[in-house]
């Protein structure tokens, strides 16, 4: 209401007092005059294909999600996705209550996405084991009736998988008229200005020059083996291109927080062998698997596909991504499986860090460069708020780039946008990262402390061990790897055994209270506000 209230005030100023634009609106809405409160930060230009009202750089959910509200608001946006293809890994799948929202606002998108997702009950457990077919440490069960009844919410949450989701959101962009080219249909840029409303695959933005009239967009694309270059302008630029931003980095804009949390190797598989066990004998979204052979995440993205990620701890340079082979990766699955697969199909294998960050600036640049998801902050995937966050920060952002490109308000409107997220995002990092230690006590509670591995892991590499030679490095972090899940054996970790006895029953009490990895928020998904940090917050 407050912001509406600015926006109508501002409205009826400008019918009293202000002059109309004798040009069509500068960002390529013909026919529609521009009016600003002053004469600061106001966009010039009327050459509608040279000059692109909304420039987004990167196509992941966020960027897609940010075209689709633009477009439906009368705005009009092309983006560039450097990558040639849309990637198959599944990464984010899990969608929390806000973002169902404004899903649900998206020509069915919402009702599409529970239509699609696998049944709650194949994926409301969290659950803990020595091995896939071992013995059942503990499970928590995320989903209560409530979250059924649609008392805080019209919608439910979702488990669903990125790749998934980004393939709904191109039909919904192709049903709104933007085009997606193929790379054959390409033509040579550098010959025709950018019409907008399109996506353009393989090409990376390399250079932004925002001291002029406009912002200056260089990029580059592959065209039958050669680099070639375009030059893009457009008034606003948008970077929704991920943790490691281009734009980001372009802007001068530093990340604050904490670095390198954990290295990790992400290995995409396929199993409808170990869909169909699990489906039958104990079915969950993720199982936290500790054995003395193996230790490891399994992510099950479908089990009626048989689709799964593994996420493995990873120690370089002592480890390289040699020892992740995809032959060596099957034999680790059927480690933490306990048994071997008939059908197990390595599709991906990814390194990842990580990071707890998040931008010192989301806008620059006399407002005209703007961060949004990943690329303004960074955070543990605990409890799934990365690509939530990101999809949020889109809704905030989408209406005021519209009110700022009709000519309804000046420029400054997008400094609320970084008022208002940013402080978000500060506290969903906080909280991610609570809940990453959260998940960290688990193992901790079994002897296993997480924390310890990564000390040892910090003294090879920066300590008197940096000068041992390499092999030397490995054996010793193998040895305390040896020893540390020498904690879970049978002999250690049973009933009889006092210690193991006492190591149980503090592994009860975590799951018992709730101090464990938890999946859902949604108080701080529904009903946040920052009053004490003196700025307001969509409810």
């Amino acid at each position: 209401m407050r912001v509406w209230g600015f926006v109508k005030k501002s409205l009826n100023g400008l019918h009293k007092g202000g002059s109309a634009r004798s040009k069509a609106n500068p960002l390529g809405f013909i026919g529609i005059q521009s009016r600003c409160l002053s004469d600061s930060n106001v966009f010039n230009g009327d050459e509608e294909d040279t000059v692109l009202p909304v420039l987004i750089v990167g196509a992941g959910p966020v960027g897609l999600v940010l075209a689709i509200l633009l477009t439906k608001l009368g705005v009009k946006c092309s983006v560039l996705e450097k990558a040639r293809t849309f990637s198959k890994h599944p990464q984010a799948h899990f969608i929390n209550n806000r973002t169902m929202e404004v899903f649900r606002k998206i020509d069915g998108l919402a009702k599409e996405i529970q239509r699609s997702q696998p049944p709650v009950n194949l994926w409301q457990k969290f659950i803990y084991c020595t091995s896939l077919s071992g013995s059942i440490l503990g499970s928590v069960d995320h989903m209560h009736p409530q979250d059924f009844e649609k008392i805080v919410s019209p919608v439910s949450v979702a488990h669903f998988s990125q790749y998934k989701l980004t393939a709904l959101l191109l039909k919904q962009l192709e049903n709104l008229g933007l085009h997606v080219p193929t790379s054959q249909a390409l033509e040579d840029p550098n010959h025709r200005p950018l019409k907008g409303r399109e996506i353009l695959m393989g090409h990376e933005c390399v250079s932004i020059d925002a001291t002029g009239q406009y912002v200056d967009v260089t990029t580059t694309f592959l065209k039958e083996g050669e680099y070639m270059q375009k030059n893009i302008q457009c008034n606003i630029l948008v970077g929704t291109d991920g943790a490691g931003s281009t734009v980001r980095k372009l802007g001068g804009i530093d990340l604050r927080g904490e670095k390198d949390m954990q290295k990790l190797v992400s290995v995409h598989f396929l199993s409808r062998d170990l869909g169909q066990y699990l489906l039958n004998e104990r079915p969950g979204m993720l199982f936290f698997i500790f054995n003395t052979e193996a230790i490891g995440v399994l992510v099950a993205h479908d089990l009626q596909q048989g689709e799964f990620v593994l996420q493995i701890p990873f120690y370089p340079p002592q480890q390289n991504l040699e020892d992740f082979r995809p032959e060596i990766c099957k034999k680790l699955i059927f480690k933490l499986v306990g048994r071997e697969l008939s059908d197990i199909d390595v599709i991906d294998i990814k390194p990842w860090v990580m990071h707890a960050e998040v931008a010192e600036k989301f806008v620059c640049d006399d407002n005209r460069i703007i961060l949004a998801g990943d690329a303004a902050h960074r955070f543990p995937p605990a409890g799934g708020f990365g690509m939530n966050t990101g999809i949020q920060d889109a809704h905030n952002l989408a209406w005021k780039i519209a009110s700022i490109v009709k000519g309804i308000a000046p420029s400054s409107l997008l400094e609320t946008y970084e008022t208002e997220r940013k402080p978000i995002a500060i506290f969903n990092t906080a909280l991610s990262v609570q809940n990453y230690r959260a998940a960290m006590a688990v193992p901790a509670a079994l002897g296993l402390d997480p924390t310890v591995a990564n000390s040892v892991h910090r003294v090879i590499n920066s300590g008197i061990g940096s000068v041992l030679p390499s092999g030397l490095q490995t054996a010793i972090l193998d040895g305390i790897f040896t020893i540390g899940r020498a904690q879970l054996s049978e002999y250690v970790l049973n009933a009889s055994n006092p210690l193991g006895s006492s190591r149980l029953a503090k592994l009860r009490r975590i799951f018992e209270e709730g101090k464990s990895l938890q999946l859902q928020f949604p108080a701080e998904d529904l009903g946040f506000s920052t009053c004490d940090l003196g700025t307001s917050r969509e409810h």
